[in-house]
């Protein structure tokens, strides 16, 4: 029995050591959870905090999102919500206003680099316009200065206009006021005038008769003259000479300084046979019985100029001593005196009247009336008219500076 009751009591003993050892576990156990429950209990409440943090963040952003969604028109008039609407509408607009392609934006960002690359180019083309106005205005500046000179200068010059108008008006007045004192005389002369016009219609009546008197007695001398004139023997067109031989640009002549051949004379050549004209030649170098010419002209080069070809110079004459008279106040060149030695050089003989015996009268340089300034006609000479009624040949200065080599 005792043992009966040693061993129950070694199996309380056994229940109680359990009951002991479970016991410390679940103290030890709870103590564990206590702990655990300590560090969650304090993750719990840094999670809430920072859950705080981030409802605060969250509520801020949103309040930033809903200012910029209500700036862009995409959020709602609370700006809380977001419209897909409005941004389908706005992505719509902005691919249509800038020319967007549709189908490569997928987000909103997607608009921001074409959109801002066009803007920057309108800025740049607004800058480069802005420029160009700037330089507009410039321009527009200097000839709205410009156009104010001119106006200023304009003015000026009207008042000076006006000025000598009224200065011409004075004139004019007193221009009139001294053509009718003018007429006023003229016309007293012109009473004097009738009274000596009826005077000299009587005088001219006497004259008339006189003249006709004179007239009938110069026709009788006239018909004597002309008389005379018939019995002198006038130089024709007769050759002067002829060429010896021709080279490439010369000619030698068979004339030289014993048949009074000057260096500068020019004399045409002609065919022997038929008189026709085939050039013209200059004299540059002369001999006693030749001289050497420079060819000139040729009018015909499938004929050129030959050998015995003649030579005619109309103020020229081998065989005579030729008479000349001049008329002119200088002869290009020279005086009256330096023409006259020249041509006594080479035996032409200069006389200071005209006659049935003169060959040619030369003329020069025209005179000048002193009172008009004026060119005094050749006729309105005694020596011309001579020269004229006797049939003497008159050559201008352009022909017998050619024929003369003067």
């Amino acid at each position: 029995m005792n043992q009966s009751n040693r061993g129950a009591a070694q199996v309380s003993l056994m229940w109680i050591i359990a009951f002991a050892v479970i016991m410390f576990l679940s103290l030890g156990f709870g103590f564990v959870q206590n702990d655990q429950l300590a560090i969650m209990t304090q993750k719990h409440e840094s999670a809430a905090a920072t859950e705080s943090e981030l409802k605060a963040q969250l509520a801020e952003l949103r309040l930033i999102r809903a200012a910029d969604y209500q700036h862009l028109g995409f959020g709602d008039a609370d700006g809380k919500n977001v419209s897909v609407e409005a941004i389908d509408r706005q992505v719509a607009e902005y691919v249509s206003r800038f020319g967007l392609d549709e189908n490569t934006i997928t987000k909103i960002e997607d608009i921001a680099s074409p959109v801002i690359a066009k803007y920057e180019g309108e800025v740049s083309t607004r800058e480069g316009l802005q420029t160009e106005i700037a330089g507009l205005r410039n321009s527009l500046n200097e000839k709205d200065a410009a156009a104010k000179a001119a106006q200023r200068e304009r003015d000026m010059t009207i008042k000076n206009l006006r000025t000598d108008k009224e200065d011409m008006r004075n004139s004019k007045d007193n221009q009139i006021s001294d053509l009718e004192r003018q007429r006023d005389g003229l016309r007293d002369q012109m009473r004097d005038l009738q009274s000596e016009i009826t005077d000299l219609r009587d005088l001219n009546d006497q004259q008339a008769r006189d003249s006709r008197k004179s007239l009938d007695h110069l026709g009788q001398r006239n018909d004597i003259l002309s008389s005379r004139l018939n019995d002198v023997a006038r130089r024709s067109e007769t050759n002067d000479g002829s060429v010896l031989a021709v080279g490439p640009e010369n000619a030698w002549i068979d004339l030289g300084f014993n048949q009074r051949l000057a260096a500068g004379m020019e004399f045409e050549v002609r065919n022997a046979n038929t008189n026709r004209v085939k050039g013209r030649v200059r004299v540059v170098a002369v001999e006693a019985n030749k001289s050497r010419a420079t060819i000139l002209s040729t009018a015909d080069k499938y004929d050129p100029i030959r050998a015995n070809d003649v030579l005619v110079n109309a103020v020229f004459d081998p065989n005579r001593k030729l008479i000349v008279s001049l008329l002119g106040d200088g002869f290009g060149l020279y005086s009256k005196n330096d023409m006259r030695s020249k041509l006594e050089a080479i035996d032409i003989e200069v006389r200071e009247a005209v006659s049935v015996e003169t060959d040619f009268l030369l003329l020069g340089t025209a005179f000048f009336d002193e009172d008009t300034g004026e060119v005094m006609p050749w006729g309105s000479y005694s020596s011309h008219k001579a020269a004229t009624s006797m049939s003497v040949e008159i050559v201008p200065q352009r022909d017998w500076g050619q024929w003369l080599g003067l």
